[in-house]
């Protein structure tokens, strides 16, 4: 399949968020399952604290496949790190497109002055630290038993992963 990466677009919201809620119905712990009103992600577009970006297939341009969001605060002092977060359609899951996204993002950031990006991912999370590790991201700390997975009584951590775009 052929895809196309892009910014986010306002006709790209409510595929935005059928994958919101996707994420919520698998019970997926990240930000974007969190997202309780459709207006939540109109923030997301033309926001330069909000740099976000799709990826669609070439036939259905604004059905979203995957979105990589970099939040980021637009102090002087801030405005050059952003935080990751990225989700992909079930669907289209298992294919390395968000790694491609993300690259691409990634690299437009870099144009918005971005130097630093950050993930935060839970260490069982394995697809997400796949996709981390192809991206040469660098394990920068981890937060220890950060929380405790109710369906498995196991301990959580919170790892942290930068990656420097000068």
């Amino acid at each position: 399949m052929n895809y196309i990466f892009r910014r986010v677009q306002m006709k790209d919201r409510e595929s935005i968020w059928a994958l919101f809620q996707e994420l919520k119905e698998e019970k997926i712990d990240m930000s974007f399952a969190e997202v309780s009103h459709m207006e939540e992600i109109l923030a997301y577009i033309d926001n330069p604290a909000e740099l976000t970006y799709v990826a669609a297939s070439l036939d259905q341009p604004h059905k979203v496949l995957c979105l990589v969001k970099g939040r980021r605060e637009m102090t002087t002092e801030k405005r050059h790190a952003v935080f990751l977060s990225a989700a992909t359609l079930k669907e289209a899951r298992g294919n390395g497109l968000a790694v491609k996204l993300t690259e691409f993002a990634l690299a437009e950031m870099k144009k918005e002055g971005v130097t630093i990006a950050r993930i935060y991912v839970y260490s069982n999370n394995s697809a997400s630290l796949h996709a981390i590790g192809k991206m040469d991201f660098i394990h920068a700390g981890t937060v220890l038993r950060h929380h405790k997975d109710p369906s498995t009584g196991a301990y959580i951590d919170d790892l942290i992963y930068h990656k420097i775009l000068e």
